[in-house]
């Protein structure tokens, strides 16, 4: 096959055809991986011939065929973020080109597939409850705290139950699934009742995560979750239990018992900005500065499309979101000129990149970023999660410990993709330049005090700027 300017080709048996499809292979001499994969998009054959001779050619293709060359290239991106992947998933690239040139055909076949599977989800939930109804009378069916609890997870899952008017999120139905298999660890047998709620249980399940190597943060959020269900329940009707409600308090949170949590200087955020870095790291970092310029959680700020783009009456260019966790309308200036440049720089269609794939990179590129910014490579006391807990008993990983018996680690290792609306919301705090009630516009947040925790200064840094300020005013210092 000649080399043409472009990875797409027809095949030889079109060659004397108006028209053919185009193609493109994917090959890794390492991983044995040789594959050439329809790319679903027509061409004419002559013209394509002309057209990949030369850059002249590809230009005034890509001119008058924006939409085809517009398609080819998500379809690059998707190939070479696929190819970087430790899997090589055939079907999934398949499903992505064809989602990409066919959306239509896409969605007729995504629906068919989740029909298909919805409907051997309801038999099989059919099935369970049969099963159930044979074992156990409905009074005691409805006594039972882990039949409520599968049930309620099942249905907010399905879309049965909603959330007020709407559908839970997504990261709400993973709270309450992660919620639920951890009840299901500490009720093994399922028979606790909702009678059987008193002080002495909650303690006893309070325990049972400590006994676990729960941090404070965590175990605080499943008390929550289980007041929540007890709650619930009573809504529902399901238990009479009028006092459950107040056997729950939640512990006392010291900056001991959290893992770290860091904010990007605006200084880092310009030299992560400036680093050179190409292909997915490229993009990783992209995404994740839109993260700090924006203020908003990961599951926002990695869904940013074309259309989140408008402007207001008075021209004004911003980003409009609904957030996913809180349903919240967001309008979000593009005040950084940083922001402005990589919202350009792709046209506006910021690549998609998966939250667990920002996490993994991120901290391989600002360590590498420690280089030449010290400020990275500082190392710091943090308390370790669970699975880094576990990792480390396993032998998968090693930590420097100090004098206290905590574990350190580099501000650059203490990265995740939550970094970046703590990075955003803090700097924005320090620039001096807007309100509590213009800044939390921006974030999303409806309370003041939730804001506030994430404004993450340390008391040198507050007394840094308390400092400034009244060098900056002597003369009005009482």
């Amino acid at each position: 096959m000649a080399k043409t300017l472009s990875r797409f080709y027809t095949l030889a048996k079109d060659k004397d055809k108006d028209k053919a499809t185009l193609f493109v292979r994917v090959q890794d001499p390492v991983r044995k991986i040789d594959v050439q994969f329809t790319s679903h998009l027509r061409v004419g054959v002559q013209e394509w011939k002309t057209a990949v001779s030369s850059e002249d050619a590809l230009a005034r293709h890509r001119k008058e065929y924006p939409k085809l060359h517009d398609m080819l290239g998500r379809i690059e991106i998707m190939l070479k973020r696929e190819m970087d992947a430790p899997e090589f998933d055939r079907e999934k690239i398949k499903s992505e080109i064809l989602a990409i040139a066919k959306p239509d055909k896409s969605e007729i076949l995504r629906r068919q597939r989740e029909a298909e599977i919805e409907a051997q989800q309801k038999v099989e939930r059919e099935r369970a409850e049969q099963e159930a109804a044979e074992k156990r009378t409905a009074d005691e069916a409805r006594a039972n705290i882990w039949n409520y609890l599968d049930a309620f997870v099942n249905n907010i899952k399905s879309g049965k139950r909603l959330n007020g008017n709407t559908p839970y999120t997504p990261g709400s139905v993973k709270a309450w699934s992660s919620f639920r298999k951890l009840y299901g660890g500490f009720d093994k047998k399922h028979r606790l009742t909702w009678s059987d709620i008193d002080r002495a249980l909650v303690a006893k399940f309070t325990d049972y995560l400590v006994k676990n190597g729960y941090m404070v943060t965590s175990i605080n959020k499943y008390i929550v979750s289980f007041r929540a269900i007890v709650g619930y329940a009573y809504a529902d009707g399901y238990h009479n239990n009028d006092r459950a409600m107040m056997c729950f308090s939640k512990r006392k949170i010291e900056e001991s018992d959290k893992a770290v949590e860091i904010y990007l200087t605006a200084a880092e955020l310009q030299a992560l900005y400036e680093m050179p870095l190409t292909g997915l790291k490229e993009q990783v970092r992209d995404i994740f500065l839109v993260g700090c310029y924006t203020c908003q959680r990961v599951s926002d700020y990695t869904n940013i499309s074309p259309e989140s783009f408008t402007t207001t009456a008075k021209g004004t260019l911003i980003i409009r979101l609904i957030q996913q966790k809180t349903r919240t309308e967001v309008k979000i200036p593009i005040m950084n000129p940083n922001l402005q440049a990589i919202c350009e720089k792709y046209n506006y269609k910021l690549p998609s990149v998966i939250d667990v794939i920002i996490n993994r990179y991120i901290k391989e590129i600002l360590t590498d970023l420690s280089t030449t910014v010290p400020s990275l490579a500082v190392k710091i006391p943090t308390k370790l999660t669970m699975k880094q807990r576990n990792n480390v008993k396993q032998g998968k990983m090693d930590f420097e410990m100090n004098d206290k018996g905590e574990a350190l680690v580099t501000r650059a290792q203490s990265v995740t993709t939550h970094t970046a609306r703590r990075s955003g919301i803090t700097n924005m705090y320090l620039s001096h330049k807007f309100t509590i009630v213009q800044m939390m516009h921006i974030s999303g947040h409806k309370t003041q005090k939730t804001f506030m925790n994430y404004i993450k200064l340390s008391s040198d840094e507050i007394a840094d700027e308390i400092d400034a300020i009244v060098n900056a005013n002597k003369g009005e210092i009482f």
